[in-house]
């Protein structure tokens, strides 16, 4: 069997210097004198569990608290997955997790989850994953309502028809969430269709383009300066050229006559003829610029027709800037998503429909699926009541009465109103209504059924929830009666009973430590015990002792050897140790066939 909660280290807690356990895969047993300290090594499991914890707890002298533990949860996928989520999951793939919980003396208090800091809350979610404390209510999962339905449908092999119906009802779930959404201002949006088609054919008629704007700003620009770019082209063209009537040089013909008496230096000095190249070259050149400016001048437009059209247009591109976009590019985009929610429009009723028929036929299906749940539900129901009564009657609570309470959850009248699509819009919450035999009922992920353990002790009183019992002992007696039965289906890995033998012993004693055992078979169990007919069955026997030296009173737990526990259950049996009491604890360990874990 792999051993879960592998080893326990507290430090300066209460009255512990400090203390190391090493624990069993199986039973493990704590004894000692009332007032030893068992309940507080139960407190520290609880506060590296994540429970509450405070300042008064930091051992007198010292700087904070610690408590440690060594669970082994490879085998455990739920705990590997939440902290897969958590991003704190172990480097190494030993399947080892290291839960640790610092209380300061200043009242302030760490977590830390595989060396690295973690909220109180998110240990408490992988504490209560991992191990249920019987005997104070912090802990007990089988407090909770919805843990009655898991163990109830486990028990009646229920939990796939279960799992068929939480499928369709997380279908209905998903449909339901999709319609809200269709159904949420869908009447605003209807108004403002009108409104959406007037500004899709504004923009569509002005049929933009991606920058048309800048280039109809430079055109304006020339249009607007053409007189100026005329005279500025031809000014230009005739000082290069000539041919004006007060023109008499050009520079052109300046560089011709350059270029002649450059051709005369070269038939005198031919080393000069790369300077004649250059010479011609710029000739050439300024002959080709004179060239374009001249073609440039001519193709200057005077042309107010088509300034008035240039100007009309960017009047219009800027209306649509104010109104759409700051530029044609945000403008484009704003008038796709116009034409993406118009026919988002079109098509929400045709989806609305199909959505509503949908929903109809899933909650058909679905409520078909949760009454024959429910059918097999009170079924299995009085068949659990009848074992865990048999149970019960077996450890000293003979007048106990146990009921599994089924009812199936009535539709209120504002869960029928929600359905009313015209007039409300459905809650993603919302359970939907299953007819059946004339009466309207809601559907959860779970079915239609709301279910819960009641229990009456004594003769006389009547049914309560279990977390109404205040006898610490009938709360741990109950629940040892709902893990023996329920052992194999319940998937918490590690136990822990504490007060569960006040006020019963001899037989009953001996039957509460067999029932431990059969669950230690297949879970880990850790129990405070004052009986001998209990520690006599441990697989590991833990000793807590409190002592004192010189002025200073400490608590100390340690696993016992074979000797130690026959001495530990002969002072148990009478409180001292003869050798008739001796004997009797040998005995009692020979027959329970554990002498030494």
């Amino acid at each position: 069997m792999i051993k879960l909660i592998q080893e326990l280290n507290i430090r300066n807690f209460a009255l512990i210097d400090e203390i190391q356990l090493e624990l069993s895969s199986g039973l493990n047993i704590l004894t000692g004198e009332t007032g030893a300290g068992k309940s507080i090594i139960i407190g520290a499991v609880s506060l590296v569990l994540g429970e509450r914890g405070s300042a008064d707890i930091v051992r007198a002298g010292t700087s904070n608290a610690i408590i440690e533990s060594a669970v082994d949860i490879s085998a455990n996928r739920s705990v590997r997955r939440l902290l897969t989520e958590a991003d704190l999951h172990s480097t190494e793939d030993n399947g080892m997790l290291l839960l640790a919980r610092q209380i300061a003396a200043n009242g302030r208090s760490r977590c830390h989850i595989n060396s690295r800091l973690a909220t109180i809350s998110l240990l408490k979610d992988v504490g209560d994953l991992l191990v249920d404390i019987h005997g104070q209510h912090e802990h007990q999962s089988l407090f909770r309502p919805e843990k009655h339905l898991e163990l109830l449908d486990s028990f009646g092999g229920l939990v796939s028809l279960q799992e068929k119906v939480t499928e369709k009802y997380n279908q209905i779930l998903r449909l339901h969430s999709e319609l809200a959404n269709l159904e949420k201002d869908r009447k605003a949006q209807l108004r403002e269709k009108e409104f959406l088609e007037f500004q899709l054919n504004e923009l569509e008629e002005a049929k933009l383009k991606e920058g048309e704007d800048e280039q109809l700003l430079a055109e304006r620009k020339i249009l607007n300066n053409a007189e100026m770019l005329f005279e500025l082209a031809n000014t230009v063209y005739t000082k290069l050229y000539g041919g004006s009537e007060t023109e008499d040089f050009s520079i052109i013909n300046g560089l011709k006559s350059l270029g002649f008496s450059m051709s005369k230096i070269c038939q005198i000095d031919a080393g000069k003829k790369e300077l004649d190249e250059r010479l011609k070259s710029c000739l050439y050149e300024l002959e080709d610029i004179t060239r374009l400016i001249r073609e440039y001048r001519d193709s200057v437009e005077f042309n107010p027709v088509r300034l008035e059209e240039v100007e009309s247009r960017l009047d219009l591109i800027f209306k649509l800037k104010r109104k759409y976009g700051d530029t044609i590019k945000e403008i484009l985009e704003y008038q796709a998503n116009l034409a993406q929610t118009l026919d988002d429009l079109s098509l929400s009723s045709e989806r609305i429909s199909e959505l509503r028929n949908q929903i109809d036929k899933l909650t058909e299906e679905a409520g078909r699926l949760s009454i024959e749940l429910s059918e097999k539900r009170q079924e299995f129901s009085k068949e659990l009541e009848r074992l865990i009564e048999n149970e019960l009657h077996t450890l000293a609570m003979e007048k106990t009465v146990f009921q599994v309470l089924v009812e199936r959850r009535q539709a209120s009248t504002r869960s029928s109103a929600a359905l009313d699509y015209e007039n409300d819009s459905p809650r993603s919450n919302l359970l939907s209504i299953i007819k059946y035999d004339g009466k309207q009922y809601e559907l959860g992920p779970d079915g239609i059924d709301d279910i819960e353990f009641l229990i009456s002790p004594n003769v006389g009183e009547e049914l309560k929830p279990l977390t109404k019992i205040a006898s610490g002992g009938e709360i741990s007696r109950v629940m040892l009666a709902l893990k023996t039965i329920l052992a194999e289906i319940d998937e918490m890995p590690t136990m822990i009973f504490d007060e569960i033998d006040a006020g019963i012993g001899g037989r009953t004693a001996y039957i509460i430590g067999q029932k431990l055992k059969q669950i230690a078979k297949v879970r880990q169990v850790f129990c405070v015990t004052h009986l001998p007919q209990i520690a006599c069955m441990a697989d590991a026997h833990f000793l807590v002792e409190k002592k004192v030296y010189g002025n200073r009173t400490k608590i100390e737990a340690r696993r016992l050897n074979e000797e130690e526990r026959v001495h530990e259950i002969a002072r148990m049996l009478g409180g001292q140790k003869t050798e008739i009491t001796l004997a009797h604890a040998r005995e009692m360990l020979n027959v329970n066939g554990k002498r030494d874990a």
